[in-house]
């Protein structure tokens, strides 16, 4: 048997894959094998049925071919968008192997390196593919960015008919831009325990020829949520199914089998209007149908292009302003961007941090002294009360459903993680935290995602979660690493940006933006900001210069400006001036 390394295929090989891009029914162009369609650079937005997408056609192999050349053509089959049952690739299996593979349990994605490592005998031949593991997407639709090689060898036999396929890795693997080509990225939204809350549940769907991309995505809605919501969430579609998504006078119509229940009428409309709002921009509306009649005997369901803003307040709160620490007390900024001193206890001196605002107008502090978290209402009057005892407490957060959660770090590797309501205090079950030190938990606004700052041998890294359950069974799930520790590394602050990516400051005063389906990118950094807070847009950083001198910086979108005017009556603004911003529930 002798080895040699796979260079360019003949131009045989080239006719294996050709990139189509498709309108309708009508081919427009080719490109050659490799190249990016022109549809790569289209956003799905305005046109929920009939936006262009990439097609990948596959032919099945031919006898003449090399082992090296039937991998190559299996790779291009495996892309093949109008072949979703994969029988084009099955016909570069042997009959044995054909029966046992599943190209149905799950996708790798990755990036090519070196050429193809080629082992050629008479009778049997190896082929092995190399490169980087970038992501793996779930049976379930569920993307998550990996790491690792990739060294996947290929065991070919020669038959009768050429070379056939007799060993290969189960699933799909697809290059970083087959992947593109292959799955919508899209955002179903679920609802909380209460049905009050939407929850985004980050998937990868299969692009299906035969139908439209409003209608692939609401029948992957009414399939559930994916593994990272398990337990976590409910839907309103619960027991009905799905006929068509057409369009009408300017109007998404989602056709059902049945109704759901009265008093989920809203929630499904939010669910809907949330999970198409990125297909259906530019003035579209929906309508839900049963069974191609009218939802009401009398009536149609519409359903206005923003439903899900009029059911959950959070997913576009509107003009909420900040807080902050000055000089010891909380302060609230004004619309002219002067503060003033909250009512109560809380606005007056103290040595209190890291404060955290309820949607209620509570506000939860570390106290200093070791007496542990302390909570004060904001009205004339309030005064603090000692709601957790300890010295060794993360700073405290606020859910949407007037909880609290702080971390008690009992030790260097245990934590106990709290949860307090209605004077009830939990223990949250937590088997990945238990044995770590969490230096940080925050809640999303949705109640459901949690984000957790975890500190290791090599530094402090950053995951995120699920809260299922309350009270006494509440537990967090489905940890994920979306920032890994590197070097040593610290994390000064994290502040959830909406349900669904995270911003997170490290100790080098690097910006991150973070989440479950993504790599994290690095945003605005400034070596002067200190912690941050965010709401719908808006991003807010405390900031310290070199002399001591503290100041609240927003960014604009293109730089970090300063937010707070010299506040009257403020002794020492520079030393004692804004620190600590936070928005509620942030």
């Amino acid at each position: 048997m002798r080895a040699r390394r796979g260079g360019r295929l003949g131009a045989a090989v080239l006719t294996v894959m050709a990139v189509l891009t498709v309108w309708g029914a009508a081919a427009c162009s080719v490109i050659p094998v490799g190249g990016r369609s022109p549809a790569d650079g289209n956003v799905r937005k305005g046109n929920p049925l009939g936006d262009p997408y990439a097609r990948v056609i596959a032919v099945p192999p031919n006898p003449g071919w090399s082992a090296e050349e039937v991998v190559t053509g299996f790779r291009a089959a495996m892309a093949s968008v109008d072949d979703p049952g994969r029988e084009v690739a099955r016909q570069y299996l042997t009959d044995d192997f054909a029966g046992r593979w599943d190209p149905r349990s799950g996708v790798t994605v990755y990036k090519q390196g070196e050429p193809l490592a080629v082992q050629t005998g008479e009778k049997e031949s190896r082929v092995t593919l190399r490169g980087t593991i970038t992501a793996i997407i779930d049976q379930d639709g569920r993307y998550r960015p990996s790491g690792g090689p990739l060294n996947e060898p290929f065991t070919l036999v020669k038959e009768a008919k050429g070379w056939r396929i007799s060993a290969a890795p189960q699933g799909l693997l697809l290059s970083e831009a087959d992947a593109e080509r292959a799955y919508l990225k899209v955002d179903l939204y679920f609802l909380d325990a209460e049905w009050r809350s939407l929850v985004v549940d980050q998937v990868r769907v299969p692009i299906d020829p035969a139908s439209n991309f409003a209608k692939t995505t609401v029948e992957r809605l009414l399939k559930g949520p994916s593994s990272s919501l398990d337990g976590a969430v409910r839907s309103a579609f619960d027991g009905t199914e799905l006929i068509d998504v057409t369009t009408d006078s300017n109007r998404v119509v989602v056709n059902l089998t049945r109704r759901v229940a009265p008093d989920l009428v809203g929630a499904m409309s939010a669910q809907l209007a949330a999970t198409l709002a990125e297909l259906t921009k530019g003035g579209w509306g929906f309508e839900v149908r049963v069974g191609g009649e009218p939802y009401y005997t009398d009536n149609p369901l519409a359903i206005d292009a923003q439903e899900q803003a009029t059911f959950d307040r959070w997913m576009t709160p509107g003009d909420i302003a900040p807080y902050y620490m000055a000089d010891g007390a909380l302060w609230l900024l004004g619309k002219e961007k002067t503060g003033r001193p909250v009512p109560g206890r809380a606005g007056e001196r103290g040595a209190r941090t890291s404060p955290a605002i309820s949607a209620d107008g509570q506000v939860a502090a570390l106290a200093g002294g070791g007496r542990g978290v302390v909570v004060a209402p904001l009205a004339d009057g309030g005064q603090w009360r000692q709601w957790v005892a300890g010295d060794s407490l993360t700073p405290p957060c606020w859910d949407r459903y007037r909880t609290l959660w702080t971390v008690n770090r009992v030790g260097d590797h245990i934590s106990k993680v709290l949860r307090l309501q209605d004077g009830q205090r939990y223990e949250v079950s937590a088997p990945e935290l238990e044995t770590t030190s969490v230096r940080a938990l925050k809640v999303a606004r949705d109640g459901v995602h949690v984000a957790v700052v975890v500190k290791d041998s090599l530094g402090e890294q950053v995951k995120i979660g699920t809260v299922v359950g309350q009270g006494t069974a509440t537990r967090i799930t489905n940890l994920q690493l979306v920032v890994p520790s590197e070097g040593k590394q610290t994390i000064k602050d994290i502040a959830w940006k909406d349900g669904k990516s995270l911003y997170v400051l490290t100790g080098k005063s690097e910006l991150l933006e973070a989440s479950i389906s993504a790599e994290p990118t690095s945003l605005a950094s400034d070596s002067r900001i200190q912690s941050i807070t965010a709401l719908d847009g808006s991003l807010i950083a405390g900031a310290e210069e070199d002399d001591g001198g503290k100041q609240l910086l927003y960014w604009n979108s293109a730089k970090w400006e300063p937010l707070v005017k010299n506040e009257k009556g403020l002794s020492n603004f520079s030393r004692n001036g804004p620190s600590s911003p936070t928005y509620p529930l942030g």
